[in-house]
């Protein structure tokens, strides 16, 4: 098996503090009224990926607000191609304020939701993801300021599974 991009965060032993998985962290800071930079609806990074996915992997996913969102009538959600809203379904950008947590309350599909009966709102469903990349959408609306901090937290399955944050 590969080494995996991300890492375990480890107390002063060295010891894993967090073994449910690798957890990688991708910051967006949107900017919606820039032509083609995050939260700009239409734009060239609107349905880009948060997250690459390589080979088998099981994922969840969440974010962080570290700064309000604003944009009037823009909504986001996170999925995958096919589906943008598996891991988190269209949100009112507005209604995510600094100090949130945001989480999934998707259905499933033509996906499978490991260890959950369904993905009812307020759980944190994993998904069994093989090479499909992560993806963030705003529709509407431009997602004009604010920061997220997307966690996601994930285990190989295949050789290759791997999860990287993307850089653009």
């Amino acid at each position: 098996m590969g080494q995996p991009s991300g890492s375990f965060s480890r107390d002063a032993n060295r010891v894993p503090i967090w073994t449910d998985g690798v957890i990688t962290k991708r910051t967006i800071t949107f900017a919606g009224a820039t032509t083609n930079a995050w939260g700009n609806d239409d734009g060239d990074l609107d349905d880009s990926a948060l997250f690459t996915v390589t080979g088998l992997v099981f994922v969840k996913v969440l974010a962080e607000c570290t700064t309000s969102l604003t944009g009037a009538s823009s909504t986001l959600e996170v999925g995958i191609t096919g589906d943008t809203a598996i891991f988190m379904p269209t949100e009112t950008s507005t209604e995510i304020d600094s100090g949130m947590i945001w989480l999934n309350n998707a259905t499933n599909a033509a996906y499978y939701i490991i260890g959950e009966e369904s993905a009812a709102a307020d759980n944190l469903p994993e998904y069994a993801l093989n090479g499909q990349d992560i993806l963030l959408t705003v529709e509407t609306a431009d997602t004009e300021t604010g920061v997220l901090d997307f966690f996601c937290i994930w285990r190989p399955i295949s050789d290759d599974g791997d999860v990287v944050a993307t850089t653009t």
